[in-house]
Parts: C-alpha cells; structure tokens; sequence
C-alpha cells in the first residue's frame, strides 16, 4: 500500500489510522477497506459519487473562510454545491422520488402526463429522476449556471429522455410561459432573497390555473447537539451568497401567499416537509 500511494509506511499508517477513526475505513488481518457507507458510493447506481463527497467536504472547508472575507463562490463551487444537492438520475435515486411521489398523490397524477417545471433544477436529479419514472412527462428546468445546466444537459442525453427535457440557463424570473404548466418545484434553499419574489411571480404566471407548487423544507435547526456545528457552518456559507437558509414550511407558505398562491397543505414526507400551494383560477 505505501508502495502504490508513494507515501512512506508511517506517513501511510497515520493517514489509514485518521481514515479508521472517521469511520471512512475499517481495518482487518493484512486489509484495508471501506466501509459499507462510503463502499456503496462506489456502486455504478450510487445517486452520488465518492469524488462528489470528497468534493463537497474539500469545498465547504474552503467557503467557510471564504465566508469570513465574504467572497463569492466561484463557477467550480456552484458545480459543486449541484453535484453534492443533486442525485445522479441512477435506479437507485429514481426509487428514492418514488417515495416522495408515493406522499403526493397529486404531484404524481399531475407528473404522469403533464408539463412539469423546475426552478432551480441543478444538474437535473430530481427533473430527470421524474422523466424517467413517467415517459409522459414533458419537462423545462431552468438553472442560472452555465456549468451547472450544461452538466445537467449531459446527463439527460445519457439517460435518453433529451427529447422531452428541456434544461434552459436562465434566470428564473425571466420566464416567458403563461398558463403552461401541470405542476412546478421550485429548489427554494439556493435562491438568493432578492431573487425569491419575482421567481415566484414567474412560476404562478407559468402555471395552469389551479396547478401546484411543490417546496422542500430543506433543513431546521437540529435537535441533535452533534449536527449544530456542521448546520451553523452551513448557515455560515448561504448566508454568504445571500440565500435565506433553512426556511421553515411555515415561512414558505407565507412567501408564497405573498406572491398570489393559496395553501394547500403542508405534508411530512421522508423528505421533509413539503409545502404545497397552488395558482387560484
């Protein structure tokens, strides 16, 4: 092993001791390997990679002194952030929507045959997670990222649904579509606050009278003494980029009546809670 890392043997025993105590591997008789958690990361149909995880934990060690000297993230972050929000549109994930689905009756009917529109679609997992559970379906995601809608436009070519996804790099609000659309998600936890009304004017405009608006709860401050470190460090780097982080469903339902909607319902899924509102005839 030190051998093929071209690292001394005790450099390589501290290294393989830290991995040990992170629980990133487990050590046996003459063997070193990782444990189930980060070994399914390397399954073919893992929603996400090790490289997205190792990515991901890289980068938020950086913006958080980023965050210190308030410095915008770069293209390469942004791509990062999607990969580690946005799960590969593998068997595995489509499995993972199904159960969200399977809490919405109403996004799922409104899915099967339906225009979908996603605000904020990232590199597309959840837009083309549905795509390929629904062959009906005919989709528009839109994403302000030129590195981020392009990787997502990639991944819906290699899925073999480009024909009926639309994936623009736009601004939300710039929308041009009126009374189109069968239902709408919108990835509320990564827009900025000055982006979030005229985002949501937009989608009521593109949204058939009557259709749905579907929000994550993405996060709340945690219960658990052990997770607050992390949430405030993750409050640290959205609060940098503006974004109001870890809305409440209570705050995104106000938000949303704000910009013309009616509550329907606020769910509790295995995802959190989802807030569900729609445009009014």
């Amino acid at each position: 092993m030190a051998a093929f890392a071209e690292l001394p043997a005790d450099r390589l025993r501290d290294v393989v001791g830290a991995l040990e105590a992170n629980g990133i591997v487990e050590v046996g008789d003459q063997k070193v390997s990782l444990t189930a958690a980060y070994a399914e990361l390397l399954s073919a149909d893992a929603p996400f990679t090790l490289d997205d995880r190792l990515g991901e934990a890289r980068m938020m060690s950086r913006l958080v002194v980023d965050a210190l000297e308030s410095l915008p993230p770069t293209p390469a972050d942004v791509l990062t952030v999607a990969d580690a929000y946005g799960l590969r549109p593998t068997t595995v994930a489509q499995t993972v929507f199904g159960q969200l689905l399977d809490a919405l009756p109403d996004f799922q009917e409104a899915l099967r045959d339906g225009r979908f529109l996603d605000v904020g679609c990232g590199v597309g997992g959840l837009l083309l997670s549905i795509a390929a559970i629904f062959p009906g379906t005919r989709a528009v995601g839109v994403e302000l990222a030129p590195e981020v809608a392009e990787e997502g436009a990639r991944r819906a070519v290699a899925l073999g649904v480009s024909d009926r996804v639309d994936i623009r790099c736009m601004d939300g609000r710039d929308l041009e579509e009126q009374d189109e659309f069968d239902s709408a998600f919108w990835a509320q936890p990564f827009f900025p606050a000055a982006t979030r009304p005229g985002t949501l004017a937009a989608i009521r405009r593109a949204l058939k009278p009557g259709a749905k608006l579907y929000m994550q709860e993405m996060e709340s401050a945690p219960e658990d003494e052990a997770e607050r470190g992390a949430f405030a460090l993750r409050r640290l780097v959205f609060g940098n980029w503006g974004v109001p982080f870890a809305r409440s469903a209570e705050d995104l339902s106000a938000e949303a009546e704000a910009a013309g909607f009616v509550l329907d319902r606020v769910t509790a899924t295995s995802f959190g809670r989802i807030v569900v509102v729609r445009r009014p005839h």
